[in-house]
């Protein structure tokens, strides 16, 4: 209980200084409507910095860092993976297919072991229907690619209140822990990346809701004990995101998956510049073209078109 107390003093804390100082400027929008582990020292925050980014709106084609190469790692679950993109005439590449347009103006590389869709660089660590432990357990062959900057969005199967999801339960508090240590296990692995945690969107699903509500405001106060020991670690709000714009409670529709990718694109523009530097090591050796690999395990059962009971199922 004193835990969770905690946990929530700080992740309270961290959301009101976040909103002081990333209020959107006049004339945008927060929410998008629109289509060897040797590594150079840590550079600090700008003092006027807080450990939360919100959605700003950013031209698409600008450089976060020009002459730089982005070695991204989105990881998580079957958000992330893109699921259900690819019905109703969607690409099947979730937001990443938008983040890579929104990043014309940068020399980008997706890193990871999973790909799916019709991207040619389509990789990711990320799995459907698995919660941040197993993600934690299976991550490690795509921190090993060494990204420079890292897009984690996971949680939200942790809250599901089916035990057969939730397998390690479906507490708030045990779930930010867990993330915690994901995320300690990245800075790690990959001490000269820029880690950008999802506070994870939200839901319609009314048994789910609650839960995804008090998981999504630990993880400032989670994010935060990393960003004061000095790592360049980050949370970033999905709370904005309308459940509007899910088209099962959970899943984004095709639209809402080209919002996520926005966010994603603002977020990284928020980016202290100098903590983004050249990525360690040679890009991924890969095959000629991605999408054989997709992060789908067999958990998901696909009858006459139509999903049969699993939309709460990521």
């Amino acid at each position: 209980m004193h835990r969770r107390l905690l946990r929530g003093a700080l992740g309270l804390l961290a959301l009101f200084h976040g909103t002081a100082a990333h209020s959107p400027p006049a004339g945008t929008t927060s929410d998008p409507r629109h289509d060897s582990r040797s590594a150079a020292p840590i550079a600090r925050a700008p003092s006027n910095m807080t450990s939360i980014l919100r959605y700003r709106e950013v031209e698409a084609g600008e450089a976060v860092k020009g002459g730089t190469k982005l070695r991204i790692l989105p990881v998580g679950d079957s958000i992330t993976v893109g699921f259900l993109s690819d019905s109703n005439g969607g690409d099947g590449d979730g937001y990443r297919g938008r983040l890579e347009d929104d990043l014309s103006g940068d020399e980008v590389v997706f890193a990871g072991t999973e790909s799916s869709g019709s991207m040619d660089d389509g990789y990711y660590a990320a799995w459907n229907a698995r919660t941040i432990q197993w993600i934690s357990d299976h991550v490690d062959e795509s921190l090993e690619q060494r990204p420079n900057i890292i897009l984690l969005a996971a949680g939200t199967n942790d809250m599901n209140p089916n035990p057969s999801v939730s397998r390690e339960g479906n507490d708030p508090a045990e779930a930010a822990d867990r993330l915690g240590g994901l995320i300690d296990k990245m800075v790690e692995a990959c001490p000269d990346a820029t880690i950008l945690a999802a506070m994870i969107i939200g839901t319609c699903s009314e048994d789910q809701a609650p839960a995804t509500a008090e998981f999504q405001q630990l993880i400032p106060g989670i994010v935060q004990e990393r960003y004061d020991a000095g790592h360049h670690v980050l949370a970033v709000d999905f709370t904005t995101f309308r459940t509007s714009d899910l088209r099962d409670c959970i899943h984004p529709t095709n639209q809402g998956y080209r919002i996520m990718g926005d966010y994603w694109y603002s977020f990284l523009h928020q980016i202290p510049t100098d903590w983004i530097q050249e990525p360690v090591g040679l890009d991924p050796d890969r095959p000629d073209s991605a999408g054989s690999t997709p992060g789908y395990d067999g958990t998901f059962i696909l009858m006459s078109g139509m999903m049969a009971s699993f939309y709460l199922v990521l």
